[in-house]
């Protein structure tokens, strides 16, 4: 009987661990440009303007068109902006310092409203990645490392759930939901990651040839578009499920 447990509990260890026993695929760049934006940490795609939103460690949310090109800027005093999500009526920056999310009018770019996530640990170990989970109706935010902690929110930024996912990768620098699934970035990894937006299991990874990517979105083809923090550029890649 002891033999037989111990064999099942190292099947179940197994199973436990999918993001590193499966294949990663590598990713090759069809183009990249420099960009202005200074530092920037993370992207994402506005379909409702069909331009990007681009935020800065010096905490300004910038706007810009698909080639780069700098079309509106904004800056807070004091921040560090790790992260940002926009859907058709905000968009949504996270400051890493002091654990709060910047909601600003898509339109005119005025924020309304900060509201404060509390979280435990350093100026700098704090969130990194945030996007709407569509498949469960909730904004998710999500810690850098030390853990890798997955936080679910409700629609007033109340938390609900939260849960650790540091057996995924080494750290999270950002994140994005598209065609229905959630995807991950890692930038100690250089990899991207597909996960099911309930389970939160990886089901697919691929590799980026890309010094220190922080930030990723999806265009609206549903080409890859990744931001180098110390670099200053931007990459393109194909979707990664039809490479």
């Amino acid at each position: 009987m002891k033999y037989t447990t111990i064999i099942l509990i190292f099947g179940l260890t197994l199973l436990a661990l999918p993001s590193r026993s499966q294949h990663t695929a590598k990713l090759k760049a069809t183009k990249w440009f420099a960009t202005q934006v200074p530092e920037p940490s993370d992207i994402c795609y506005s379909a409702a303007s069909d331009t990007y939103f681009v935020v800065s460690d010096d905490g300004i949310l910038f706007e810009t068109n698909p080639a780069g090109e700098i079309l509106r800027k904004i800056a807070e005093a004091n921040c560090d902006y790790e992260a940002v999500y926009a859907d058709d009526n905000f968009v949504y920056a996270v400051d890493e310092t002091h654990r709060a999310i910047h909601c600003y009018e898509r339109t005119t770019l005025k924020c309304n409203r900060i509201v404060n996530v509390p979280y435990q640990g350093g100026r700098n170990a704090g969130y990194e990645a945030f996007t709407f989970n569509k498949a469960n109706g909730t904004f998710i935010l999500l810690t850098e490392k030390n853990p890798i902690t997955l936080i679910e929110l409700d629609l007033n930024f109340n938390i609900k759930n939260q849960m650790d996912l540091s057996g995924i990768a080494r750290d999270i620098s950002a994140a994005s939901f598209y065609d229905g699934f959630l995807w991950l970035l890692s930038d100690e990894d250089r990899t991207v990651f597909k996960l099911n937006p309930l389970s939160y299991e990886v089901i697919g990874k691929w590799q980026l040839p890309v010094i220190n990517p922080e930030g990723f979105a999806f265009d609206k083809i549903g080409n890859l578009v990744v931001t180098c923090d110390d670099m200053q550029r931007i990459y393109f890649f194909n979707n990664p499920e039809k490479n």
